[in-house]
Formats: C-alpha cells, sequence, structure tokens
C-alpha cells in the first residue's frame, strides 16, 4: 500500500474503534427534545448487548413508539435526542441515564420474533467509574 493511502472500507468492514464488551443488561430508550430535555415518548425497553468507550449496542422490540421513529427521528433532527437507561441488575447502583445519538440499525430477520439492533454513541463521553460499572457484569 502507497504511504498516505488508506484501506477503502466496504459495508460489513469492522470500524470499531475500541474495545467491546459483551453484556446482557437491561435497559429503556426514550425520546426527548434536546434542549429542554422534554420526554416526547413512553419509555421502550431494551437490552443493551455490548458497550464500549464510545457507545453501545442494543436490542429492542419496537423501533416506533408513539408515533415516533427512535432511529430516524434524531438522525434527522438535532431537535431530538435518545435517552438511554440501563439498570443496574448486578450491583445495588441506581440506574443510569444516558444521552445517546443512533448511528446504525438494523432487523435480525433469522430470529423468530425479528428484533431490531441498533449501534449508539454517548452524546458526551462516559466517565471512567460510571464505564467500570457497566462494564461490570461483562462476559468473558
Amino acid at each position: 500500500m502507497a504511504i498516505g493511502c488508506r484501506p477503502k472500507l466496504t459495508m460489513g468492514m469492522e470500524r470499531r474503534i475500541f474495545q467491546r464488551f459483551p453484556l446482557a443488561l437491561n435497559g429503556s430508550l426514550f425520546l426527548c427534545r434536546a434542549k429542554s430535555g422534554e420526554r416526547l415518548s413512553r419509555p421502550v425497553n431494551c437490552q443493551v448487548v455490548d458497550l464500549s468507550k464510545r457507545g453501545a449496542g442494543l436490542i429492542l422490540w419496537q423501533i416506533i413508539v408513539d408515533n415516533l421513529h427512535l432511529f430516524f427521528g434524531p438522525l434527522e433532527s438535532d431537535q431530538l435526542i435518545l435517552h438511554l437507561t440501563i439498570d443496574q441488575q448486578v450491583t445495588e447502583d441506581p440506574p443510569l441515564t444516558l444521552a445517546i445519538r443512533p448511528l446504525w440499525f438494523n432487523r435480525i430477520l433469522l430470529e423468530e420474533q425479528q428484533p431490531f439492533k441498533m449501534g449508539v454513541e454517548f452524546w458526551k463521553k462516559i466517565g471512567e467509574d460510571e464505564f467500570r460499572r457497566l462494564k461490570k457484569p461483562a462476559r468473558r
């Protein structure tokens, strides 16, 4: 490869920068106004299936709630933001709520219920203590 040339990225090619930790934590997603924080949708249950310092992978069974699309709404408007509340089942810590932005989503067609998988990025950098607390139950 010539100096200064980058490898061409193709669909399906791994682009992760940070190590991912597999998890199985219950959570919920809800849509809010970006500036005021006003809730615009009821919470939708999800499962956090992996975590990195930059974001998370989520599984959810509903992508449209209260006539709002949880992926395209915040992706297409800077007036909307998603919040993810993660239950701390393993520890006695209270649930943690993080502002997130969606990066991609897909439908898992091979599973009977055909859930959605969504990749999200944390709006603000997650603190080291919060990150350690969340990844504690990671499967090794």
